[in-house]
């Protein structure tokens, strides 16, 4: 595998007891037909970074340090003739309005997009809370589909929105709930 793994920190974090919903969001993403997974750093999204590193080495994992650089390397690999994926934490969407309204919307550039949701009920930071309760709107606004995984047999549900993105050329985002990652 090539790219950057997750930080050390990272990997201590996500040591400990399977987590299926980590799985079941690797899994999807393969039979989606996923090549490469951009992401900015977060705790819940280290644990499917783990089964990457794991079990699907055919995946390039590759570090960026700002959401939007992320969406900009996405695009890039997608016109280089992969399938990318983003993964990020809802507080960080807001630094890629830009990127994604002007750049992989209008440009029909897809990519599966996967969001570890903060700020609902159980949020213990409340600055979480603004862009918490904004990813859907944000979503809406410009026009890229969502879906908010229902519980930890993700598989189908990421493997559904990445096949529609790249069968569409229209992004699609899967939100991962906190009651979803916390377990």
């Amino acid at each position: 595998m090539t790219g950057q793994p997750p930080a050390t920190g990272d990997r201590a974090r996500a040591a400990g007891p399977p987590r299926p919903w980590a799985a079941g969001v690797c899994d999807g993403a393969h039979a989606a037909g996923v090549t490469d997974v951009v992401y900015v750093p977060d705790n819940p999204l280290s644990f499917i970074l783990r089964e990457f590193e794991a079990r699907r080495r055919d995946v390039r994992l590759i570090l960026a340090t700002r959401e939007e650089e992320a969406f900009g390397i996405a695009a890039g690999l997608y016109l280089g003739g992969r399938r990318p994926a983003v993964m990020l934490q809802s507080s960080g969407l807001g630094n890629s309005v830009n990127a994604l309204g002007t750049l992989v919307v209008p440009y029909e550039i897809p990519m599966l997009i996967v969001v570890s949701m903060r700020g609902g009920e159980t949020e213990w930071n409340p600055v979480q809370a603004p862009m918490g309760s904004a990813v859907r709107p944000i979503f809406d606004a410009i026009g890229i589909p969502h879906v908010t995984a229902p519980d930890a047999a993700v598989s189908d549900t990421v493997r559904e929105a990445g096949a529609a993105a790249f069968a569409t050329r229209i992004p699609h985002a899967v939100l991962l709930p906190r009651r979803l990652t916390a377990s």
